[in-house]
């Protein structure tokens, strides 16, 4: 049998600074070490042994290790086979800012309660933001993706009270988002606009809508691309209306929210 090409492939971004991410098919073997950044891994292919602290766990495709900055832990694959999976670091400050959107009684990066996570939903989700990060789409769709992740692995797991905040920015922010869906808003860009950090109006919509701001901008145009879907627009005329990057990027965001295609849902109007 032909064994499989060993490979290490790394993802950095000067514009993502905080994160680091590792895809490598190989039987390498690591000693038990700790660093700085929170880590989380999964496996794709092949099976290994996954130490943190005290306790080893067997590794396998569907399963999540989750590494604590300064955890003493190794996760290697069993006797020289490869594995291959990806591995992604993350800085303390930026999971603690996440954290920070869940809750205002968290006021210092809390540690994740597990080891080891299995689930099914968040495996596929965490691969697929390995993939979306390896892509070339933009570096902002990038770090909303990351934002969407974290949050809901954050508040699954970490304890706190919910609390709905007053804030009366938070409908004239909805309100300008609405009025200026066509454009790519960031939340840096929002930030400066009603002069509030980045991360506080993610808590403020987590509070009051349970979705980022960036899932709301994409609900406001997915809603208006079904309008002129409904109305016989073609595929590519709706996508750039709306103002998605490309078609592909259209497409996805389409199905993840309606559950078809853009091409399926128009066909039932024309």
């Amino acid at each position: 049998m032909k064994e499989e090409k060993k490979f290490t492939k790394i993802f950095i971004d000067d514009k993502l600074p905080f994160l680091e991410l590792r895809h490598s098919n190989s039987g390498n073997h690591y000693k038990e070490h700790i660093h700085e950044s929170f880590s989380i891994g999964i496996n794709i292919k092949g099976k290994s042994i996954y130490t943190n602290k005290e306790k080893k766990y067997d590794f396998e495709k569907g399963l999540i290790a989750i590494v604590n900055p300064n955890e003493i832990h190794s996760c290697n694959a069993l006797s020289k086979q490869n594995h291959e999976y990806y591995m992604l670091y993350l800085d303390k400050k930026w999971c603690y800012e996440i954290q920070k959107t869940i809750s205002e009684q968290i006021t210092s990066f809390q540690n994740y309660p597990k080891s080891l996570l299995n689930s099914t939903s968040f495996y596929k989700e965490f691969k697929n933001l390995c993939e979306l990060l390896f892509s070339k789409i933009t570096v902002q769709e990038k770090e909303n993706e990351l934002i969407e992740v974290f949050t809901k692995l954050f508040e699954n797991d970490i304890s706190y009270n919910k609390e709905k905040i007053e804030d009366k920015n938070f409908d004239l922010i909805c309100d300008y988002l609405k009025k200026n869906f066509k454009e790519n808003i960031s939340l840096e860009e929002l930030g400066k606009k009603f002069s509030l950090n980045p991360f506080y109006i993610i808590r403020l919509f987590k509070a009051n809508m349970n979705m980022t701001p960036h899932k709301y901008l994409l609900n406001i145009k997915i809603n208006y691309s079904k309008e002129l879907l409904k109305k016989g627009v073609t595929i590519v005329d709706t996508a750039l209306e709306c103002g998605f990057v490309d078609q592909s990027h259209f497409h996805r965001n389409f199905f993840n929210i309606v559950a078809t295609t853009p091409h399926e849902y128009r066909k039932n109007f024309i």
